[in-house]
């Protein structure tokens, strides 16, 4: 997924699944919010209607995806946030941490946490199963996440990472089932089947746009068990945070 490209923003997201988390996230915003900073905003779908209640600021790095933002804008990443200390009644980031490596991850916490100025509000995948998102290329045999994921959180991963006091949460979005670990690995290994994406997409190795699916009765087998039994988990994982009161305390 080009996160450059304007075709990736025109109908990013079909589905309308925004809506709901645009919902949840109006439901934890507290009162008396006045001035949001949406950290990673992408296309506007969630910032621009926000924008009718809220003084909201998008920032992402995309100038593709900033086009479509109908409000204040910056381009800038998330590791490196071009606004003064405490700026925001609340800074939020919804679908971006998973696309950080380690390092970034640390930049990025410390820089939505230096501009807020009350409230964090984080948004991720809800204990996704990485694993699961593997294409391989057919060209060159790359393997890279079809999402560019990198990281995986929960509840306990995402306290521990903001060191804040938790307000509230929820989990949303359509449900899913992890897979046993070992026949998904023996699925992709053996068998040749990784994830199919069902967009465009081009392996940052080699450019090729083809990708590892092969099927026959044994991955139809293997894909029935892989999730038998397996829990299943709503797909979103929503956090807000008192920024405000660990800085009381800090002094």
């Amino acid at each position: 997924m080009d996160l450059f490209a304007q075709k990736t923003w025109e109908n990013y997201d079909a589905a309308g699944l925004s809506r709901e988390r645009l919902e949840t996230i109006e439901q934890l915003i507290p009162s008396g919010v006045q001035t949001v900073l949406d950290a990673g905003c992408g296309n506007g779908a969630i910032t621009n209607t926000l924008a009718q209640r809220y003084q909201v600021t998008g920032l992402d790095f995309s100038p593709a995806a900033l086009e479509h933002v109908q409000t204040a804008k910056i381009l800038a990443s998330v590791t490196s946030i071009p606004c003064a200390d405490h700026s925001f009644d609340l800074v939020m980031c919804n679908e971006v941490l998973e696309h950080l490596t380690d390092s970034e991850l640390i930049q990025a916490i410390a820089e939505l946490n230096r501009c807020a100025k009350t409230y964090l509000l984080l948004s991720v995948p809800n204990s996704e199963q990485l694993a699961s998102g593997l294409v391989r290329c057919a060209n060159c045999g790359y393997v890279f996440h079809a999402y560019g994921h990198l990281q995986s959180f929960d509840l306990a991963r995402l306290d521990a990472l903001t060191n804040l006091r938790r307000m509230d949460f929820r989990v949303l979005g359509p449900r899913q089932r992890s897979f046993y670990p070992a026949l998904l690995r023996f699925r992709q290994h053996q068998l040749g089947q990784w994830f199919k994406p069902d967009f465009a997409l081009s392996c940052p190795h080699c450019g090729g746009s083809e990708f590892l699916a092969k099927k026959s009765i044994l991955t139809k087998t293997v894909n029935a068990c892989g999730r038998l039994g397996r829990p299943s988990r709503p797909y979103w994982l929503m956090a807000l945070y008192a920024v405000s009161e660990s800085r009381k305390a800090a002094k």
